[in-house]
């Protein structure tokens, strides 16, 4: 196995501090001793600071993207013309996330951190990574869903993604308050209970009665 060049090493090392030291607290000095490189790496290879963050993400969210979508293009050629279930749809968008918590733990810590930052740049960078996808898959449930208005789809989507998210990065709140019944450790386990919990709140019927104030209260 060859050893990772210079641009890999310091790759490598900021993904590694951002994951445990933070975002803002890793300095480039940190960076570079962790990889044992020049401090004029990072310039030469990213410009900066900043640079390196967009190419950490770029590193990780490219291939994960991809992923999804080439899963997605199967199930669309398996069921041709009919709406392609919401189980198998989940299963493109939620799997690839689901395998990088164990293959790619580092960057999900990231991600974590990014996401509840919103109003940052850097943010703002995340999020415009998963515009396509998401329109992609937006479209695939309003065909499988044709009863849901647009706007009580795109709140289901915006809970899914919670779901999602909160999966990748907060397990270890799971374990504390389970006792240590329930971890992440089978993959395919994790994905089918998180694919049929989001798939149920997609086909929910849609709630409108409105809780009221116990006026006698």
């Amino acid at each position: 196995m060859t050893e990772p060049n210079t641009k890999e090493r310091i790759l490598d090392s900021a993904e590694y501090l951002f994951a445990n030291k933070g975002l803002r607290d890793t300095s480039v000095r940190d960076i570079t001793t962790q990889a044992d490189v020049h401090l004029a790496a990072v310039n030469y290879h990213f410009q900066s600071k900043d640079g390196l963050v967009k190419a950490v993400m770029q590193r990780r969210i490219a291939p994960l993207n991809r992923q999804r979508l080439e899963l997605l293009d199967v199930y669309e050629q398996q069921f041709g013309t009919d709406p392609v279930p919401i189980e198998y749809a989940l299963h493109a968008l939620l799997s690839p996330g689901i395998k990088m918590c164990f293959e790619k733990p580092h960057f999900l810590k990231i991600a974590g951190q990014i996401a509840t930052h919103p109003d940052e740049e850097t943010y703002i960078i995340f999020v415009s990574h998963f515009e396509d996808v998401f329109s992609r898959f937006k479209d695939v449930f309003a065909i499988s869903l044709p009863h849901i208005s647009e706007e009580e789809l795109m709140w289901r989507i915006h809970f899914l993604i919670g779901s999602m998210i909160h999966t990748w990065t907060n397990h270890s709140w799971l374990r504390t308050f389970s006792g240590g019944v329930c971890e992440l450790k089978e993959q395919e386990q994790i994905i089918n209970r998180l694919i049929a919990f989001c798939a149920a709140g997609l086909r929910a019927e849609e709630y409108v009665h409105r809780l009221q104030p116990d006026e006698q209260a």
